[in-house]
């Protein structure tokens, strides 16, 4: 058995919203395909070709091209036992676009679905949080010109959900 540890510098970005937590949560949920994983396993097993997982996965994709994965509550059960928490966690992604990392590095898979925390701050700011995808999928070692690119546009991506969950208006 061998270990091997190394420290790669991740960009964490925080994006203060401009909208109250509820109304954050609200718009980001909007955003994405909300069926969670049990129908992505549906997807999986009920496909054929890789046609057939294309358009399953095509039908499970919010407006932003992304899928829920998971979410949990930390305000919920944080509140119950300790204090007011806003906060809760998203596991998002696109199997559609993990691919393109999947094929060069199995490892990749660490860092997609990507995780996206809406939070209220100390100071009462509602805020959303998440680790630049690119920073954290260059710990792969990965340097094929279709990785890098993909990250690439994973971040814009990702950036792109954000901005609108923190900006968007009441309806």
């Amino acid at each position: 058995m061998s270990t091997s540890e190394h420290q790669a510098p991740v960009n964490h970005i925080v994006v203060e919203a401009t909208q109250p937590y509820e109304r954050v949560i609200q718009a980001f949920e909007a955003q994405i395909g909300r069926e969670k994983q049990e129908k992505f396993i549906e997807v999986v097993q009920s496909s054929r070709t890789p046609e057939d997982f294309t358009h399953g996965i095509e039908h499970l994709l919010g407006p932003s091209g992304f899928m829920e994965f998971y979410s949990i509550d930390h305000g919920q059960w944080f509140s119950l036992y300790f204090q007011p928490l806003k906060s809760k966690l998203y596991d998002i992604g696109n199997p559609l676009i993990a691919q393109h990392f999947l094929k060069y590095s199995a490892e990749a898979g660490l860092h997609v679905p990507i995780r996206v925390e809406i939070y209220e701050n100390a100071q009462g700011k509602t805020c959303i949080g998440y680790d630049q995808p690119s920073t954290l999928l260059q710990q792969s070692g990965v340097t094929q010109e279709e990785f890098v690119r993909t990250a690439t546009e994973l971040d814009q991506k990702a950036a792109h959900l954000v901005q609108k969950a923190a900006t968007t208006q009441a309806g």
